[in-house]
C-alpha cells in the first residue's frame, strides 16, 4: 500500500465526489477510479457507498481515514522536524480564519517580511464546526476563530476584544447619524455571512428581542463580499469595529444604542502535538503583535 494511494484517498474522502477529487488532485478521473477500486481490494472491503456518480464514505471508509489521517500527519510531522533539525528556515504554515481581511492580512504580512521562506496555505470558513474539525485532524495548524472550543484537547488564546457597530452605504439615510437605536433598523435590509457565523446568529437574537426579525436581503460568503455589497448600497450590516491602523472603510460606521456586543478574537491550536519551528514562531508573533495593539478588525 503506497504513499501515493493513501494521499488521493484522503482526498476522495474529503470530497466525496470523483471528478472534483480528479480535478484537485490534476490527475485523469479514470486513473482515481483505479487507484481506489486497487486500495479496496488490497483492504478486501468497499470504502465508499455508490450511487450512480455520488459517492459517500461508509463505515469502513470513515475508520480507515481516520487512521490514514493520522499516518500521513505523523509523516509531515517527521518532515518537518527534520527541516527544524537541519536549521532549515523554510516551512509551511496552514491556517483556517473566518476572513482575510485587514487584521488577519496584516499577521500574516509582518510574519512573512520576519519569515520570507515560509508557505502559507490558507482555508476561508465562516463555519466554526469546520475550524473545529480542521484542527482536531491537525489539517491546519491555526484557527482564527471568534468564540472558545469546548473540546478537551484544544486551546484558545484571546488576542483582542471585538466591538459590534452597523455598516451603512455612505448615501443611506443613517449615514449622518452618530447613534441608531435597534428598532429604527425594523424596516432595513440586512446583508448576513452564510454558515455558523456566531457574531450574526447573535446580532439576529438581540433584534429578535427587540421586537422585529431582520429581514436578510443578502447571504455572502466572505467578509470581503460583505464589504462590498453594504459599500454599494445592497443593504445594511453588524460589522465589527475595525483597527485603529485601518480605519478606512468603504462605508459609514454607526454606534447602536442599546446594543452592547463584546466578544474576542482568539487564535486556537491542537494541544500535543507537533508544531514546527515556523509554527512556533507564527503563534508567538499573532499574540505578541496583537498585545500591543489596542483594536483589530
Amino acid at each position: 500500500m503506497d504513499l501515493l494511494r493513501l494521499k488521493y484517498f484522503q482526498v476522495v474522502a474529503k470530497l466525496e465526489h470523483m471528478t472534483k477529487a480528479a480535478h484537485a488532485l490534476k490527475i485523469a478521473q479514470p486513473a482515481l477510479s483505479m487507484t481506489i477500486a486497487r486500495l479496496e481490494a488490497d483492504l478486501g472491503v468497499p470504502l465508499f457507498n455508490r450511487a450512480g456518480r455520488n459517492i459517500v464514505l461508509n463505515e469502513y471508509g470513515k475508520v480507515f481515514l481516520e487512521r490514514v489521517n493520522h499516518a500521513l500527519n505523523e509523516l509531515e510531522a517527521g518532515r518537518q522536524a527534520i527541516a527544524d533539525l537541519s536549521g532549515s528556515e523554510r516551512g509551511y504554515l496552514y491556517v483556517a480564519s473566518t476572513s482575510m481581511c485587514n487584521h488577519f492580512c496584516d499577521l500574516l504580512g509582518s510574519f512573512a517580511r520576519l519569515y520570507p521562506k515560509v508557505n502559507f496555505h490558507l482555508t476561508q470558513t465562516t463555519d466554526e464546526n469546520t475550524k473545529l474539525r480542521l484542527l482536531e485532524s491537525e489539517e491546519v495548524d491555526f484557527t482564527f476563530t471568534i468564540k472558545t472550543f469546548d473540546q478537551s484537547g484544544i486551546v484558545s488564546n484571546p488576542l483582542v476584544e471585538i466591538d459590534m457597530l452597523l455598516a451603512v452605504a455612505c448615501g443611506h439615510d443613517l449615514a449622518n447619524r452618530c447613534t441608531v437605536s435597534l428598532r429604527e433598523l425594523a424596516g432595513e435590509g440586512f446583508i448576513s455571512l452564510k454558515g455558523d457565523h456566531s457574531i450574526q446568529k447573535f446580532c439576529h437574537t438581540i433584534c429578535q428581542k427587540s421586537g422585529f426579525v431582520p429581514q436578510v436581503i443578502y447571504t455572502c460568503d466572505s467578509t470581503q463580499a460583505l464589504i462590498n455589497l453594504v459599500a454599494a448600497g445592497f443593504g445594511i450590516a453588524f460589522f465589527p469595529s475595525p483597527s485603529k491602523q485601518r480605519p478606512n472603510l468603504p462605508f459609514v460606521l454607526i454606534k447602536v444604542e442599546d446594543f452592547d456586543y463584546k466578544s474576542y478574537l482568539y487564535l486556537a491550536w491542537k494541544e500535543n502535538r507537533y508544531f514546527s519551528k515556523a509554527a512556533v514562531q507564527f503563534r508567538e508573533h499573532v499574540i505578541q503583535r496583537s498585545r500591543a495593539k489596542n483594536r483589530w478588525l
